[in-house]
């Protein structure tokens, strides 16, 4: 049976006629009928008119092409669709019974429905129209992304299965993980959540929650928390003593306050909200050094007060090794109008003298020295512009 017809697109049809139909320049049922697999990824694809006739397709990637509509309606056996970044409005799923996998990110749907679908394991949907979203049916879901879309809902109290969701970026004003004992990723920033009830959530790893209106942060029960981005909130506590794990945080612009913190014979460090760490000001042969720290809470400050002392007691001794190796790198320059202006600790206590060098067309340039915590310099320079 001759299907040349069906293929519109002249680019598809060139493909099926080169790949599938021995030289010939028309194409039967029987050159495409048995055929599983598709790949057709960023060819310019306008349409895909005659997939209907590729029955035993199993998986199929039209991602990066021009479509603006899909009829897979006769794609029974269809496992895996991917038809990410094109410009489709509308999406007829309902016979696709066996997908399991769909990708249809950035286009232009404005309704999708997933009911028939209960084999769906992975749902990507992000950069959409979508102003609901209703997964009842489909609880064998373990990674959800519906990012970016209308959503003011989003109901998953059956989807046990859940491991990866994100649904950034929505309207969302609720959001019920209790039942998804399986997640490992939470990102539900930049909604409008006033509360996150992640206790239930034990094997969470990273949870971004930014840009909310979240009061309260119970962390508790998430001993396998590795990444928190909590920032742009409401919070005015959040406790992280039973996360051990936790490498990797930002809680910037909230509520929260530390108490000020004295490093003994030195200063006082003060805790700013802004940035959420710790910092002071220092007199050091008559001018002012801004000495910065990783610190964001006073147990971090507690443990970085040792090398702050020790750094102190020696910084004439190490602002001189810090001169002599930018004089031996920059022969041509005179150190002597180099101005000390920042002293900059990290966590694992090392640390960076930063020299102001003046302005040059980039902006405002700042040579920095770095030391191990052995109070050792490291041969290398560093150059920021402000």
């Amino acid at each position: 049976m001759n299907i040349t017809a069906d293929f519109i697109d002249e680019r598809f049809k060139a493909y099926i006629l080169e790949t599938y139909c021995e030289n010939r320049d028309w194409i039967e049922k029987r050159d495409v009928e048995r055929i599983v697999s598709l790949s057709l990824a960023t060819h310019s694809y306008s349409s895909l008119r005659g997939i209907e006739h590729f029955t035993s397709l199993e998986e199929l990637d039209c991602s990066y092409n021009e479509l603006t509509s899909l009829d897979i309606r006769h794609n029974l056996q269809l496992r895996e669709l991917n038809c990410n970044q094109n410009e489709i409005h509308s999406l007829d799923l309902t016979s696709n019974v066996k997908l399991e996998t769909l990708d249809c990110g950035f286009n232009r749907i404005r309704h999708l429905d997933v009911s028939q679908n209960i084999m769906l394991t992975k749902l990507v949907c992000y950069w959409n129209i979508l102003s609901e979203l209703q997964l009842a049916q489909n609880t064998n879901l373990k990674e959800l992304n519906c990012s970016y879309n209308s959503l003011f809902e989003l109901k998953l109290d059956q989807h046990t299965q859940l491991t990866h969701l994100d649904c950034g970026n929505n309207y969302l004003i609720s959001l019920n993980t209790k039942r998804c004992f399986d997640l490992v990723e939470i990102r539900c920033n930049h909604n409008h959540l006033t509360s996150l009830d992640v206790t239930a959530n034990t094997a969470l790893r990273s949870l971004r929650c930014f840009n909310n209106h979240i009061t309260h942060l119970d962390l508790s029960q998430n001993a396998r928390l590795e990444e928190l981005y909590c920032s742009e909130n409401k919070i005015s506590k959040l406790d992280t003593s039973r996360n051990p794990q936790l490498t990797k945080m930002n809680y910037t612009n909230n509520l929260i306050v530390e108490p000020d913190y004295m490093v003994n014979g030195i200063s006082t460090f003060r805790y700013d909200v802004s940035i959420s760490t710790y910092s002071s000001m220092l007199l050091y042969k008559g001018k002012e050094v801004h000495v910065t720290t990783d610190a964001s809470t006073k147990a971090d400050m507690e443990r970085l007060s040792p090398i702050i002392q020790k750094v102190w007691e020696q910084f004439d001794e190490l602002s001189d090794q810090a001169l002599d190796l930018i004089a031996n790198m920059h022969p041509d320059e005179d150190v002597n109008e180099l101005v000390m202006s920042e002293l900059a600790f990290d966590k694992d206590s090392t640390f960076q003298i930063g020299f102001d060098a003046g302005d040059t067309p980039a902006g405002q340039l700042i040579i920095y020295v770095a030391f191990s915590q052995n109070l050792e310099i490291n041969s290398e320079l560093a150059y920021e512009t402000y």
